[in-house]
Formats: C-alpha cells, structure tokens, sequence
C-alpha cells in the first residue's frame, strides 16, 4: 500500500517537470532580455521535514542549534496486552527511542555545515548542503538541486558494536564509520504545495550479518534509497507534511524484521520560528541510522511522536 502511494507521489512529481520541459519550447521564442528571473525561495520553511532533509539551507554566517526529541512507540499489537502496557508507558511519551543535538552553520546561502549528535547507536556525525541549482520563476529552472553528504561515526562500547559476532573477531576502527550521499530534488509547484524527491546512497563500513527469513538475501554494506516528500499549505501558519523513503536490494523486500521509514506530521509558524511535530515508524533521526535499521511498523501501531525545536544565531553584525 505504502509502495503505491510512493509511486502516485513521483508520478505527480514526473508530472509537474513533463509540463514545464513542454513550456521551455514556447520560452525559448521569447527574447532572453524580456524575461525576468527571480529565485524561488521558501520551498520549504526548514532544513529537515520528516525523517528527510530538505533543499533550504542555513543562511550565510548564521548558525542554527536544533534538538529533536523522538518518544517510544505510542502503541504495539506486538506486546502480550497492547492496551495496558501503551498505557502504563503513557503511549509512548515515557520512553525515548532518541535524542539529537545538532549545529549547522550557512558558510554562504548556497553552503552550509553541520556537526550533531545522536543517543540511538550514539553516532557523531558531520555534514554538508551544497545548493547547486536553484528554481526559478521563470521555468527555465523548474527544480532546486542541493547535495548532501553525511559521515557518522559511533562511539558506542566495543561489547555493543560487536554484539553477536564470533568470538576473536578482528576490531577495526574503521567499522565505526558509515557514509549518505543523496541528491535533494525539490520543487515549489505553487505557494500551498512543495514535492521533493531524494535518490541517494548509504555506505555502512560494518554490519552484523542478517539474513532475509523469506528470500534467504544477507544484508550488504552498500544500499541505494529513494525518498519522496511532500509539504502542503492548509492555512497562512499551517502545513501538513509527509515523507516516505524506500531501501532497495534484496534483503529489504518483504522482510518483516525491517520496515521503511514514514513520517506524516504538520508544521506551525508562530513568531518567526517553525515547530515540525511529526509521527513515524522509524526510532532514530538521522539518515544513518534509520534508512537501514527501522523496524518498527504503522500496521502494528508501532508509531512515535517526535518534535523539533531549534533557535537561529545571526553573525552578519561581525564585520
């Protein structure tokens, strides 16, 4: 079901690019000194929207502190008594599947970068936005392109990174490490409604061998992935949003130990600052850790509420 809602979403996203490409024929008649091009901005209102980032980076010489918060699960038919034991852990808001701190700073309005911290594998990780085309309004430039790379590194106990292989196993510090590479796809179709699209990369440089119960696949270390997602406008301080990322290879097909990301939640505007409160599957935040390693479901109500909050420092008065 979630697979077909994920193909409606490209479709429309597919949709909107056909329409334009067919609108550049009859432009490239117009004289180029007649048009006038004019950046879109605000496609959308923050760096992240659910679990996926976003094409907006910070803005040049100012640096963003951001704490998300992700409670437990809000309720699980997988437990002995659901009902009783979802209450007694107030539906999940008495437990925390994680906790990130994180710092971005805009080095321009095209260039930021970011250092953070997540509990969930106690990963430091570092990263950079790199917007390399920006949508205009002339529809020459349909679409905003912004690379994102990631680098993590857990510092978790040896006992824990290691758990479950056999015994004189030879310890790298290398398998501390993991890598995400993805090219953020976006556009502003019009002020109430903003698509994106993700294709990416994960590089995990040690993982624990798992093996798919219904295809017999093993994980591997490397994984491509593609995310959607969507930010809809329903009032002048109000957005629905909503992603939704799929991981290819065989071990993720119909393998009931792991589960693909969702996130649905809305977004508030009050007094200059954006609050994103979301619901989702998936028990960590960053992209390191959740593409591979969800396996919670919405089916079984395993669904956690997550928040952000975050205060923006200004450094443009230090010349």
């Amino acid at each position: 079901m979630l697979n077909k809602y994920f193909s409606v979403l490209i479709f429309c996203f597919g949709i909107q690019l056909r329409f334009y490409t067919q609108d550049l024929n009859l432009l490239d008649q117009i004289p180029d000194s007649t048009i006038k091009m004019e950046p879109v901005f605000a496609t959308f209102k923050t760096v992240r929207l659910g679990n996926i980032q976003t094409t907006e980076c910070i803005k040049s010489r100012h640096l963003d502190f951001r704490i998300l918060h992700r409670f437990g699960n809000l309720y699980n038919t997988a437990l002995p008594n659901p009902l009783n034991q979802s209450a007694q852990n107030l539906f999940g808001l008495n437990q925390v599947s994680d906790v990130r701190f994180s710092l971005d700073y805009g080095i321009t309005s095209h260039l930021s970068i970011g250092l953070g911290h997540s509990s969930w594998n106690k990963l430091i990780d570092a990263n950079m936005k790199w917007r390399i085309l920006q949508q205009y309004t002339t529809k020459r430039r349909p679409i905003t392109l912004v690379l994102f790379l990631s680098a993590g590194y857990s510092h978790m106990p040896t006992s824990m990174l290691y758990a479950g292989v056999y015994k004189n196993f030879e310890t790298r510090e290398a398998h501390r490490f993991n890598y995400v590479s993805q090219l953020l796809i976006a556009r502003k179709c019009n002020s109430r409604l903003s698509l994106e699209l993700i294709p990416g990369f994960i590089h995990r440089n040690f993982i624990i061998e798992s093996k798919n119960s219904t295809n017999g696949a093993y994980d591997l270390n490397d994984n491509f992935t593609l995310g959607a997602g969507a930010r809809i406008k329903i009032a002048s301080r109000v957005c629905l949003i909503g992603d939704y990322t799929q991981v290819f290879g065989a071990y993720y097909k119909s393998n009931a130990d792991r589960q693909m990301p969702l996130a649905l939640g809305v977004e508030l505007e009050t007094g200059g600052h954006v609050f994103s409160l979301i619901y989702t599957n998936a028990s960590a935040i960053i992209e390191n850790n959740l593409l591979t390693q969800t396996t919670d479901s919405w089916i079984k109500g395993q669904i956690k509420f997550g928040f952000c909050i975050s205060r923006t420092f200004s450094f443009q008065h230090l010349d």
